[in-house]
């Protein structure tokens, strides 16, 4: 199994990267990008729920179980670049940034045994390994994603990145060099994954830093990049010291949650009640969410980066449109998409005013404003919110700066106007 590196501290002003939308140089239509992140988000959920199965078939790429979902491109949404090796010019790899991943692997160097910068953790195992693949597990081993399997050869590379302050540093950091894996896990443009989750082998923990954030651009304008900022400029450089709103990470329980163990590096934070207009669904009861903690408490929501939509459980959703019948004196009904035939929760009628949608979690509040939950379309007017696990999207963390603090296990953020500011 792969080992950390060993970790050194950070610079004092941390690093910096940006994340790139996987529709960045598609030329798509704004209605094209609503029917891409649909389909994304109806393919993470059933990912989720298919992990609950821990059942993959890795030949079509597709979970597999109760149900079946043919996968046309991954679920993932953004993408940031490493740039690997000693030598200059490095080699530059665009790959998943992954909340939900503890690993960083590539697929990109063509030799895994012979490439100057890769080092095998045990190379005469791995010279006797490399040819046979998946018959030898000594220096390899495999890894299931919701989408598909990996067979990686473990070692370390070097990456060069860029500190806070401009300039540019050099860290070994312990990498998988992938011999084989599903073919449509990947975005087409990425050549891998970096785990950002709170797992010993992510990229957080192996550039020994306690915080990171980052500020969504506008999920609609695909070709605009995103802040990304690791260890001592993550708060400040997310947007100052003032105005957050802060709730604990809280840790979930795999087995009452039906989930594979890697689940629990994952980041999740109690819903407690849904409000619109100071209409509000009361308190939400645990045993109506799929994702339980470890002790007591409420039900959780996971909160994911890669994910599109915001996804509610059934009788949260249900609770939902509740409130939007009192609040906003419409129905929610279910519209067959043609385009893709996918679904989409769309109101019977025109809504009486567009105010926000709160989210009340333990001693903060997130407001979402209505062009973040609600798109007037050809369809009407139709939430980016599906019934599912429950999950916070990245189409709700739109212009939100996101601040994780794996120290004091908390999750803090504030809405900004712009976050290019």
């Amino acid at each position: 199994m792969v080992t950390a590196a060993v970790s050194e501290e950070a610079p004092p002003g941390g690093y910096q990267f940006e994340l790139i939308h996987v529709d960045a140089h598609g030329n798509f239509t704004r209605e094209e990008l609503i029917h891409r992140a649909l389909s994304r988000a109806h393919l993470r959920a059933a990912m989720l729920s298919g992990a609950k199965d821990k059942d993959v078939d890795a030949n079509s790429a597709a979970v597999s179980g109760s149900f079946s979902v043919p996968v046309q491109y991954s679920p993932k949404t953004y993408m940031m670049e490493l740039k690997l090796g000693s030598t200059v010019p490095e080699t530059t790899m665009l790959a998943v940034a992954d909340t939900g991943s503890d690993l960083i692997w590539t697929n990109q160097l063509k030799e895994c045994i012979g490439n100057p910068s890769f080092t095998p953790t045990n190379m005469s195992c791995a010279e006797a390994c490399s040819a046979v693949k998946k018959q030898c597990t000594t220096c390899m081993f495999d890894k299931t994603y919701g989408g598909g399997t990996i067979t990686v050869l473990t070692g370390t590379e070097t990456v060069a990145m860029t500190t806070g302050a401009g300039t540019t540093k050099k860290k070994e950091v312990a990498l998988a060099c992938a011999i084989d894996w599903t073919k449509k896990m990947l975005p087409v443009a990425a050549h891998g994954i970096v785990g950002l989750s709170r797992g010993p082998m992510s990229l957080v923990k192996q550039l020994g830093v306690t915080e990171f954030s980052y500020c969504l651009r506008d999920p609609l304008n695909s070709s605009m990049r995103s802040p990304l900022w690791f260890g001592g400029n993550a708060q400040s450089a997310a947007g100052g010291k003032d105005g957050w709103r802060t709730t604990p990470l809280v840790e979930i329980s795999t087995e009452h949650s039906k989930l594979p163990e890697w689940a629990k590096n994952d980041y999740y934070v109690e819903l407690d009640q849904i409000c619109i207009n100071g209409k509000c669904s009361g308190q939400l009861p645990q045993q109506d969410f799929s994702l339980k903690p470890s002790h007591g408490g409420k039900g959780l929501m996971l909160v994911d980066s890669g994910s599109t939509y915001m996804h509610l459980d059934t009788n949260i959703f249900e609770a939902l449109k509740s409130v939007m019948r009192e609040a906003l004196g419409v129905n929610v009904v279910t519209k067959v998409i043609t385009k893709g035939k996918s679904e989409m929760n769309c109101f019977d009628e025109t809504p009486t005013s567009k105010p926000d949608l709160v989210l009340k979690f333990p001693k903060a509040d997130m407001s979402i404003p209505w062009a973040s939950y609600v798109e007037k379309g050809e369809h009407g007017f139709c939430l980016y919110i599906l019934k599912g696990t429950s999950i916070l999207g990245n189409f709700q963390q739109h212009n939100v700066s996101m601040l994780y603090d794996l120290d004091k296990k908390e999750l803090s953020f504030k809405r900004v106007e712009d976050c290019t500011a």
